[in-house]
């Protein structure tokens, strides 16, 4: 589930307006991300190796969803700097984190991809960058 999760903040963030789940096993997450209800055209499918254990801790998950809400991306390029980012992070969670803990939370979003798949192969990756 905090795969799942996860995914909703961090392909919502990337533009997706809903996610339709296809599979869920030990070692991976696919489904189909849908950008536009209108458009049947407007989508893409995924695929995310991860298990549900190695899936990013609280501290990551709310800053996808802190990203996410305040649409802090052009793309796939967060906005604004680390530290306005963290500064909004401490805001919004209220809490007091300095730049090394903040820089740990940030590097290990930015690390993660999640593969797209274009006829049955994986062709690109989802990820977030600065």
């Amino acid at each position: 589930m905090k795969r799942k999760k996860f995914l909703i903040e961090f392909l919502g963030a990337l533009g997706a307006k809903h996610i339709e789940w296809h599979r869920e096993a030990d070692n991976f997450l696919s489904g189909i991300v849908v950008y536009d209800y209108s458009d049947p055209e407007e989508t893409q499918d995924f695929c995310w190796h991860l298990k549900e254990q190695e899936a990013p801790n609280t501290n990551v998950f709310n800053l996808a969803k802190l990203i996410h809400k305040n649409d802090l991306l052009s793309i796939d390029k967060i906005t604004v700097n680390r530290e306005d980012l963290r500064n909004l992070y401490n805001d919004e969670f209220n809490m007091a984190m300095d730049e090394a803990e903040f820089d740990q939370i940030l590097d290990a979003l930015l690390e993660i991809e999640v593969n797209m798949i274009d006829d049955g192969k994986e062709t690109d990756v989802y990820f977030i960058h600065e």
